[in-house]
């Protein structure tokens, strides 16, 4: 008898009170909740990490990619990418080649297989977010927007300000 598969639920942090509910904390459990819709969809191997769907996305973003411009995109570390291009390979997603015009210069391309898993990924993103979304209007969209944007602009200034703060 086929055991049934449990639904993945995210895990939840403890209720602190000193740490009150605010958007920002929403905004993470939106997130880990979403996460873990997107990765309930049986996802197995190397795509069950989230940096081997950054990689992904960012091959299928460029056509073909040498690993130094997949690092800059993603901003994961070399190794990391190499490892993670090595089993992609290995499950067939990718294929490694060298670039015609420099022989030391390897590229990376999506397999049929790897962009039939980078479309399968983007879908089931796009029906979490309408299912996020369900009952909201398009201007509470565009304000909802809106906000985020700016939560996440004072973030990124923070961190800048953080960086120079450190460099001096």
């Amino acid at each position: 008898m086929k055991e049934k598969k449990r639904a993945i639920f995210p895990p939840v942090p403890p209720h602190r009170c000193e740490i009150r509910d605010n958007p920002v904390k929403l905004c993470h459990e939106v997130s880990r909740l979403s996460s873990a819709r997107v990765r309930s969809a049986n996802i197995e191997g190397i795509m069950s990490q989230h940096g081997a769907r950054l990689v992904l996305s960012a091959i299928a973003l460029e056509r073909e990619a040498s690993q130094r411009r997949i690092v800059e995109i993603t901003h994961l570390r070399p190794p990391t990418v190499s490892v993670i291009l090595r089993k992609m390979q290995d499950e067939g997603m990718v294929e490694l080649f060298s670039n015609p015009q420099d022989k030391r210069e390897v590229r990376v391309r999506l397999t049929e297989y790897g962009e039939s898993v980078d479309r399968n990924g983007i879908e089931k993103i796009k029906e979490t977010d309408a299912l996020a979304l369900e009952g909201f209007s398009e201007s509470e969209c565009e304000l909802l927007m809106a906000m985020l944007y700016r939560v996440r602009q004072n973030l990124l200034d923070a961190l800048c300000a953080e960086s120079k703060e450190k460099e001096e």
